[in-house]
């Protein structure tokens, strides 16, 4: 039976595959910029400005 985590390293696998022809520089800029637009959602979340209803508060994220 696969653990959680052999599942996230075939994930993994999958993902670093389908990048393996841009260099590593545009990878790990395309991984910044994901991670950077994750935190925006998170913070106008916590704002109050998103229009989806999904909501945040200071208190769920600590």
């Amino acid at each position: 039976m696969d653990t959680l985590w052999d599942n996230i390293e075939k994930l993994s696998a999958v993902c670093r595959a389908a990048g393996a022809h841009l260099p590593d520089e545009e990878l790990k800029a395309l991984q910044v910029a994901e991670e950077a637009g994750e935190a925006m959602h998170a913070l106008h979340g916590l704002k109050g400005l998103t229009t989806c209803g999904d909501d945040h508060t200071w208190a769920a994220s600590n």
